[in-house]
Protein backbone atom coordinates (compact mmCIF):
# COMPACT_ATOMS: atom_id res chain seq x y z
CA UNK A 1 0.00 0.00 0.00
CA UNK A 2 2.53 2.38 0.85
CA UNK A 3 4.52 1.74 -2.04
CA UNK A 4 1.40 2.47 -4.66
CA UNK A 5 1.29 5.55 -2.69
CA UNK A 6 4.26 6.83 -3.32
CA UNK A 7 4.25 5.96 -6.69
CA UNK A 8 1.40 7.72 -7.89
CA UNK A 9 2.61 10.81 -5.56
CA UNK A 10 6.08 10.40 -7.64
CA UNK A 11 3.71 10.50 -10.81
CA UNK A 12 1.47 13.39 -9.76
CA UNK A 13 4.71 15.40 -8.87
CA UNK A 14 6.22 14.37 -12.72
CA UNK A 15 2.96 15.43 -14.23
CA UNK A 16 2.66 19.09 -12.20
CA UNK A 17 6.02 20.19 -13.26
CA UNK A 18 4.89 21.12 -17.03
CA UNK A 19 2.37 23.00 -15.25
CA UNK A 20 4.12 24.65 -12.96
CA UNK A 21 6.77 25.46 -16.31
CA UNK A 22 3.26 26.74 -18.04
CA UNK A 23 2.29 29.11 -15.10
CA UNK A 24 5.91 30.05 -14.91
CA UNK A 25 6.19 31.09 -18.85
CA UNK A 26 2.43 32.81 -18.36
CA UNK A 27 4.02 35.06 -15.55
CA UNK A 28 7.28 35.88 -16.84
CA UNK A 29 6.62 37.19 -20.69
CA UNK A 30 4.37 39.78 -19.75
CA UNK A 31 6.59 41.21 -17.37
CA UNK A 32 9.79 41.74 -20.15
CA UNK A 33 7.42 44.74 -22.23
CA UNK A 34 8.25 45.81 -24.87
CA UNK A 35 10.49 48.81 -24.38
CA UNK A 36 12.42 46.76 -22.24
CA UNK A 37 12.92 43.71 -24.99
CA UNK A 38 14.04 46.29 -27.24
CA UNK A 39 17.21 47.66 -24.54
CA UNK A 40 18.38 44.25 -23.28
CA UNK A 41 17.75 41.40 -25.90
CA UNK A 42 21.09 40.08 -27.55
CA UNK A 43 21.58 40.42 -31.49
CA UNK A 44 21.65 36.77 -33.33
CA UNK A 45 21.78 37.12 -36.93
CA UNK A 46 21.23 33.48 -38.90
CA UNK A 47 20.88 32.80 -42.52
CA UNK A 48 17.78 31.72 -44.16
CA UNK A 49 17.82 27.75 -44.69
CA UNK A 50 20.73 27.54 -41.77
CA UNK A 51 21.08 26.80 -38.39
CA UNK A 52 22.71 28.37 -35.37
CA UNK A 53 24.46 26.94 -32.43
CA UNK A 54 24.07 28.82 -28.96
CA UNK A 55 26.18 27.97 -26.09
CA UNK A 56 24.53 28.38 -22.20
CA UNK A 57 25.85 28.78 -19.26
CA UNK A 58 23.22 26.80 -17.02
CA UNK A 59 21.09 23.71 -18.33
CA UNK A 60 18.39 24.68 -20.86
CA UNK A 61 14.74 23.92 -19.19
CA UNK A 62 12.74 25.54 -22.58
CA UNK A 63 12.35 28.01 -25.36
CA UNK A 64 9.77 29.94 -26.79
CA UNK A 65 10.25 32.10 -30.24
CA UNK A 66 7.60 34.83 -31.23
CA UNK A 67 7.32 34.51 -35.03
CA UNK A 68 7.88 30.64 -35.88
CA UNK A 69 7.56 32.15 -39.27
CA UNK A 70 10.68 33.36 -39.44
CA UNK A 71 12.69 31.03 -37.13
CA UNK A 72 12.80 28.40 -34.74
CA UNK A 73 14.19 26.96 -31.98
CA UNK A 74 14.63 23.77 -30.22
CA UNK A 75 16.94 22.40 -27.03
CA UNK A 76 20.25 20.66 -28.43
CA UNK A 77 21.38 19.37 -25.13
CA UNK A 78 21.65 20.42 -22.13
CA UNK A 79 23.22 23.43 -22.32
CA UNK A 80 23.13 24.78 -26.02
CA UNK A 81 20.40 25.58 -28.25
CA UNK A 82 19.60 25.61 -31.83
CA UNK A 83 17.94 28.03 -33.72
CA UNK A 84 16.83 27.15 -37.50
CA UNK A 85 16.16 30.57 -39.99
CA UNK A 86 13.03 30.15 -42.25
CA UNK A 87 12.61 33.17 -43.77
CA UNK A 88 13.68 36.96 -43.72
CA UNK A 89 12.76 39.19 -41.20
CA UNK A 90 13.08 39.62 -36.57
CA UNK A 91 11.64 37.92 -34.18
CA UNK A 92 12.28 37.53 -30.36
CA UNK A 93 13.81 34.21 -28.88
CA UNK A 94 13.47 33.27 -24.85
CA UNK A 95 15.47 30.79 -23.00
CA UNK A 96 14.84 29.66 -20.03
CA UNK A 97 17.53 28.06 -17.94
CA UNK A 98 17.76 26.11 -14.69
CA UNK A 99 16.99 28.26 -11.33
CA UNK A 100 14.79 30.59 -13.36
CA UNK A 101 17.12 32.40 -14.92
CA UNK A 102 16.14 33.49 -18.80
CA UNK A 103 17.40 35.36 -21.39
CA UNK A 104 16.09 37.24 -24.39
CA UNK A 105 17.32 37.38 -28.28
CA UNK A 106 16.88 39.34 -31.20
CA UNK A 107 16.63 36.94 -33.63
CA UNK A 108 17.39 38.30 -37.18
CA UNK A 109 16.82 35.48 -40.57
CA UNK A 110 19.17 37.22 -43.23
CA UNK A 111 18.41 36.14 -46.97
CA UNK A 112 20.93 33.55 -47.72
CA UNK A 113 24.24 35.90 -49.06
CA UNK A 114 28.24 35.76 -47.71
CA UNK A 115 27.64 38.43 -45.20
CA UNK A 116 25.03 40.34 -44.02
CA UNK A 117 24.11 43.91 -45.80
CA UNK A 118 25.57 47.35 -44.90
CA UNK A 119 22.76 49.68 -44.41
CA UNK A 120 23.30 53.58 -44.57
CA UNK A 121 20.76 56.29 -43.22
CA UNK A 122 20.90 59.39 -44.60
CA UNK A 123 18.91 61.25 -41.78
CA UNK A 124 18.09 65.25 -41.90
CA UNK A 125 16.27 66.99 -38.67
CA UNK A 126 15.56 70.51 -39.25
CA UNK A 127 13.55 73.11 -37.26
CA UNK A 128 10.48 75.56 -38.56
CA UNK A 129 9.44 78.54 -36.64
CA UNK A 130 6.05 78.86 -37.68
CA UNK A 131 5.78 82.04 -35.74
CA UNK A 132 8.27 83.77 -38.06
CA UNK A 133 6.37 82.29 -41.24
CA UNK A 134 3.76 84.98 -40.99
CA UNK A 135 6.63 87.90 -40.80
CA UNK A 136 6.72 87.24 -44.48
CA UNK A 137 5.38 89.12 -47.24
CA UNK A 138 6.51 91.11 -50.56
CA UNK A 139 7.95 94.50 -50.23
CA UNK A 140 6.63 96.33 -53.24
CA UNK A 141 6.24 99.99 -55.43
CA UNK A 142 4.12 101.19 -58.09
CA UNK A 143 3.75 104.16 -60.35
CA UNK A 144 1.41 105.37 -62.52
CA UNK A 145 1.29 108.96 -64.80
CA UNK A 146 -2.29 109.76 -66.08
CA UNK A 147 -3.79 112.83 -68.26
CA UNK A 148 -7.36 112.50 -66.76
CA UNK A 149 -8.53 115.78 -65.47
CA UNK A 150 -9.07 113.70 -62.30
CA UNK A 151 -5.72 112.95 -61.77
CA UNK A 152 -3.46 114.78 -64.52
CA UNK A 153 -0.42 113.40 -63.12
CA UNK A 154 1.85 110.87 -61.21
CA UNK A 155 0.74 108.87 -58.61
CA UNK A 156 3.05 106.42 -57.01
CA UNK A 157 3.16 104.07 -53.97
CA UNK A 158 3.89 101.01 -52.43
CA UNK A 159 3.95 98.18 -49.27
CA UNK A 160 7.15 97.79 -47.16
CA UNK A 161 5.76 94.64 -45.36
CA UNK A 162 9.35 92.23 -44.95
CA UNK A 163 11.89 95.27 -45.45
CA UNK A 164 13.97 93.29 -47.45
CA UNK A 165 16.10 96.19 -47.55
CA UNK A 166 15.73 99.78 -46.51
CA UNK A 167 12.86 101.56 -47.71
CA UNK A 168 13.35 103.37 -50.87
CA UNK A 169 11.99 104.49 -54.75
CA UNK A 170 13.28 102.48 -56.53
CA UNK A 171 13.42 98.89 -54.24
CA UNK A 172 17.00 98.36 -53.30
CA UNK A 173 18.75 95.15 -54.49
CA UNK A 174 21.37 93.86 -52.34
CA UNK A 175 22.72 90.30 -50.64
CA UNK A 176 19.72 89.87 -48.69
CA UNK A 177 17.34 89.80 -51.67
CA UNK A 178 16.26 86.42 -52.62
CA UNK A 179 13.76 87.91 -55.71
CA UNK A 180 12.53 90.24 -57.62
CA UNK A 181 10.02 91.58 -60.39
CA UNK A 182 9.75 94.56 -62.53
CA UNK A 183 7.62 95.70 -65.25
CA UNK A 184 6.97 99.23 -67.18
CA UNK A 185 4.19 99.32 -69.92
CA UNK A 186 5.65 100.42 -72.99
CA UNK A 187 3.86 103.73 -72.66
CA UNK A 188 5.99 104.45 -69.65
CA UNK A 189 3.22 105.33 -68.00
CA UNK A 190 2.78 102.61 -65.36
CA UNK A 191 5.63 100.71 -63.81
CA UNK A 192 5.81 97.96 -60.76
CA UNK A 193 8.62 96.53 -58.84
CA UNK A 194 8.44 93.96 -55.96
CA UNK A 195 11.37 92.15 -53.96
CA UNK A 196 10.93 88.99 -51.96
CA UNK A 197 12.77 86.99 -48.99
CA UNK A 198 12.92 83.74 -48.51
CA UNK A 199 12.08 81.71 -45.15
CA UNK A 200 15.72 80.48 -44.66
CA UNK A 201 17.31 83.69 -44.74
CA UNK A 202 15.06 84.76 -42.34
CA UNK A 203 16.11 82.17 -39.72
CA UNK A 204 12.91 80.33 -39.72
CA UNK A 205 13.67 77.21 -40.39
CA UNK A 206 17.31 75.75 -39.40
CA UNK A 207 19.18 72.12 -39.66
CA UNK A 208 19.75 70.41 -36.50
CA UNK A 209 21.40 67.65 -37.48
CA UNK A 210 22.44 65.79 -40.46
CA UNK A 211 24.16 62.60 -39.08
CA UNK A 212 25.01 59.61 -41.52
CA UNK A 213 25.07 56.74 -39.71
CA UNK A 214 25.88 53.01 -41.20
CA UNK A 215 25.10 49.53 -39.75
CA UNK A 216 24.88 46.14 -40.64
CA UNK A 217 21.49 43.87 -41.32
CA UNK A 218 20.13 43.29 -38.32
CA UNK A 219 22.13 45.71 -36.01
CA UNK A 220 21.40 48.85 -34.79
CA UNK A 221 23.55 52.34 -34.45
CA UNK A 222 22.66 55.84 -32.29
CA UNK A 223 23.91 58.90 -32.62
CA UNK A 224 24.30 62.05 -29.96
CA UNK A 225 25.24 65.60 -30.55
CA UNK A 226 24.63 67.48 -27.40
CA UNK A 227 25.99 66.50 -24.04
CA UNK A 228 25.47 65.63 -20.51
CA UNK A 229 24.72 67.36 -17.00
CA UNK A 230 24.93 65.85 -13.57
CA UNK A 231 22.39 64.54 -11.26
CA UNK A 232 22.82 63.94 -8.12
CA UNK A 233 21.50 60.63 -6.50
CA UNK A 234 21.43 59.48 -2.98
CA UNK A 235 22.08 56.06 -1.69
CA UNK A 236 22.03 54.09 1.42
CA UNK A 237 25.44 52.69 2.50
CA UNK A 238 26.48 51.19 5.98
CA UNK A 239 25.41 51.95 8.71
CA UNK A 240 27.22 54.34 11.15
CA UNK A 241 28.09 54.33 14.88
CA UNK A 242 25.49 54.65 16.14
CA UNK A 243 23.52 52.09 13.73
CA UNK A 244 21.87 54.14 11.68
CA UNK A 245 21.98 54.40 7.80
CA UNK A 246 24.32 56.48 6.08
CA UNK A 247 23.74 58.36 2.88
CA UNK A 248 26.12 58.97 -0.11
CA UNK A 249 25.28 61.23 -3.02
CA UNK A 250 26.69 59.92 -6.62
CA UNK A 251 26.76 61.54 -9.55
CA UNK A 252 24.95 60.44 -12.62
CA UNK A 253 24.80 61.86 -15.58
CA UNK A 254 21.48 62.59 -18.05
CA UNK A 255 22.25 62.94 -21.91
CA UNK A 256 20.68 65.86 -23.73
CA UNK A 257 20.76 66.85 -27.24
CA UNK A 258 19.97 65.61 -30.84
CA UNK A 259 19.89 61.45 -30.20
CA UNK A 260 19.16 59.36 -33.14
CA UNK A 261 18.74 55.24 -32.63
CA UNK A 262 18.30 53.23 -35.71
CA UNK A 263 17.66 49.31 -36.49
CA UNK A 264 18.13 48.27 -40.53
CA UNK A 265 16.60 44.79 -41.57
CA UNK A 266 16.96 43.50 -45.14
CA UNK A 267 14.62 41.85 -46.31
CA UNK A 268 13.79 40.30 -49.86
CA UNK A 269 13.20 42.56 -52.89
CA UNK A 270 15.65 44.98 -51.43
CA UNK A 271 12.88 46.15 -49.01
CA UNK A 272 14.48 47.26 -45.69
CA UNK A 273 12.63 46.98 -42.52
CA UNK A 274 13.76 50.34 -40.30
CA UNK A 275 13.12 51.18 -36.71
CA UNK A 276 14.05 54.48 -36.27
CA UNK A 277 13.90 56.86 -33.20
CA UNK A 278 14.92 60.02 -33.20
CA UNK A 279 15.07 62.61 -29.66
CA UNK A 280 15.62 66.25 -29.19
CA UNK A 281 15.89 67.39 -25.76
CA UNK A 282 17.41 70.25 -23.69
CA UNK A 283 17.49 71.73 -20.06
CA UNK A 284 14.91 74.17 -19.25
CA UNK A 285 16.48 76.12 -15.80
CA UNK A 286 12.37 77.32 -15.35
CA UNK A 287 11.36 74.17 -13.68
CA UNK A 288 14.69 73.59 -11.79
CA UNK A 289 14.14 71.09 -8.84
CA UNK A 290 16.67 71.61 -5.56
CA UNK A 291 17.94 67.90 -4.67
CA UNK A 292 20.33 67.29 -2.30
CA UNK A 293 21.54 70.71 -2.35
CA UNK A 294 22.01 70.88 -6.00
CA UNK A 295 19.79 72.17 -8.70
CA UNK A 296 18.59 70.14 -11.15
CA UNK A 297 16.98 71.45 -14.47
CA UNK A 298 14.10 69.81 -16.28
CA UNK A 299 14.44 68.60 -19.90
CA UNK A 300 12.04 69.29 -22.95
CA UNK A 301 12.39 66.33 -24.69
CA UNK A 302 10.15 65.61 -28.04
CA UNK A 303 10.38 61.84 -29.58
CA UNK A 304 9.31 59.81 -32.38
CA UNK A 305 9.58 55.88 -32.44
CA UNK A 306 8.04 53.77 -35.55
CA UNK A 307 8.94 51.08 -37.51
CA UNK A 308 8.36 50.76 -41.66
CA UNK A 309 9.26 49.16 -44.18
CA UNK A 310 10.99 51.45 -47.28
CA UNK A 311 12.34 50.55 -50.42
CA UNK A 312 15.86 51.74 -51.00
CA UNK A 313 16.66 54.89 -51.23
CA UNK A 314 12.73 55.71 -50.05
CA UNK A 315 12.28 58.64 -47.85
CA UNK A 316 10.76 58.52 -44.54
CA UNK A 317 9.48 62.08 -43.53
CA UNK A 318 8.15 62.43 -39.54
CA UNK A 319 6.43 65.91 -38.54
CA UNK A 320 3.97 67.51 -36.18
CA UNK A 321 6.43 67.13 -32.96
CA UNK A 322 5.60 71.21 -32.06
CA UNK A 323 6.38 73.00 -29.39
CA UNK A 324 5.16 76.22 -28.08
CA UNK A 325 7.58 79.19 -26.05
CA UNK A 326 6.21 81.82 -24.76
CA UNK A 327 8.73 84.42 -23.18
CA UNK A 328 7.61 87.94 -21.40
CA UNK A 329 9.72 90.63 -20.90
CA UNK A 330 8.80 93.44 -18.84
CA UNK A 331 11.06 96.77 -18.80
CA UNK A 332 9.76 99.71 -16.03
CA UNK A 333 11.04 102.71 -14.23
CA UNK A 334 12.23 101.84 -10.17
CA UNK A 335 9.33 102.46 -7.76
CA UNK A 336 7.37 104.23 -10.59
CA UNK A 337 6.59 101.31 -12.44
CA UNK A 338 5.32 99.10 -9.38
CA UNK A 339 2.41 101.70 -8.61
CA UNK A 340 -1.10 99.95 -9.51
CA UNK A 341 -2.51 101.33 -12.46
CA UNK A 342 -0.52 104.16 -12.51
CA UNK A 343 2.54 102.17 -12.96
CA UNK A 344 1.24 101.07 -16.63
CA UNK A 345 2.69 104.31 -17.67
CA UNK A 346 6.13 103.40 -16.45
CA UNK A 347 6.66 99.89 -17.95
CA UNK A 348 6.36 98.35 -21.03
CA UNK A 349 5.51 94.67 -21.82
CA UNK A 350 6.69 92.63 -24.39
CA UNK A 351 5.92 88.78 -25.43
CA UNK A 352 7.23 86.19 -27.78
CA UNK A 353 5.24 83.48 -29.00
CA UNK A 354 7.49 81.33 -31.16
CA UNK A 355 5.62 77.89 -32.35
CA UNK A 356 8.60 75.20 -33.37
CA UNK A 357 7.85 71.90 -35.69
CA UNK A 358 9.77 69.98 -35.66
CA UNK A 359 10.70 67.62 -39.22
CA UNK A 360 12.57 64.59 -39.56
CA UNK A 361 13.31 63.22 -42.91
CA UNK A 362 15.16 59.81 -43.26
CA UNK A 363 16.62 57.60 -45.98
CA UNK A 364 17.92 54.24 -45.92
CA UNK A 365 20.36 53.17 -48.67
CA UNK A 366 21.88 49.75 -49.32
CA UNK A 367 25.98 49.73 -49.67
CA UNK A 368 26.90 47.90 -52.23
CA UNK A 369 30.62 49.43 -51.91
CA UNK A 370 32.78 50.54 -49.30
CA UNK A 371 35.42 53.13 -49.88
CA UNK A 372 38.89 51.62 -50.33
CA UNK A 373 40.70 54.64 -48.93
CA UNK A 374 40.62 56.80 -45.94
CA UNK A 375 39.07 60.20 -47.76
CA UNK A 376 41.01 63.35 -47.27
CA UNK A 377 40.47 65.87 -45.02
CA UNK A 378 39.45 69.71 -45.65
CA UNK A 379 42.88 70.80 -44.96
CA UNK A 380 44.28 67.73 -47.55
CA UNK A 381 41.97 69.03 -50.33
CA UNK A 382 43.38 71.08 -53.00
CA UNK A 383 42.43 74.51 -53.25
CA UNK A 384 40.94 76.31 -56.23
Amino acid sequence: MDCRMQTETKHTARRAVPILLALVLALAVPVAGHGAAARDATPVNVLSGQSLVLEMAYDVSTVSIADPKVADAAVGSERTVVVNGKAPGVTSLVVWEEGGRHTLYRVTTLASAAAPAQVLLECRIAELDDSRLTEFGIDWIAKGTSHEPWIDGTLAGGLFVTKVESPSNPLLLGPTTDAFLTYSKATGNFSFMATLKAMEEKGAARIIASPNLVASSGDSASFLAGGEFPVPVSRASGGDLEGGAATTVTIEWKEFGVKLHFLPTVLDSNRIRLQVAPEISQPDQRYAVLLNGYYVPSVVTRRASTTVELGDSDVLVIGGLKQTETTKMVKKFPIFGDIPLLGYLFKTTRTDSHDRDLVIAVSPKIVRQMLKSFPGTPAEMPKK
